[in-house]
């Protein structure tokens, strides 16, 4: 698996190659679209002028592992395979609406 480079966490690659799991086991996504998914996921959401221009917290590698594995890969289908502008309400419903 190849992550972007700048994640060097051993923890947060642990859980990545886990959300990549996660990717490939509910949505269906191959390892490398998962991968992809994901390095597009983590390049926005930990970019501060990305974050500030949408009102967004700057997401962490305590955020990542707060979220799971699961949630992050809802996270990671909903804003980058779905290409979904970063809501966090439009999220929570879109969420809701897959787990029921």
């Amino acid at each position: 698996m190849h992550f972007d480079p700048s994640i060097t966490d051993e923890d947060e690659l642990w859980l990545f190659e886990r959300i990549a799991q996660q990717l490939q086991k509910t949505y269906r996504h191959s390892e490398a679209a998962s991968i992809a998914l994901i390095n597009a996921y983590y390049k926005r959401f930990t970019d501060a002028s990305f974050c500030e221009r949408f009102d967004l917290s700057l997401q962490t590698t305590d955020f990542f592992s707060r979220e799971e594995s699961l949630n992050m890969a809802d996270r990671v289908q909903f804003f980058e395979h779905l290409r979904n502008a970063p809501n966090e309400q439009e999220f929570i419903q879109w969420q809701r609406s897959v787990r029921l």
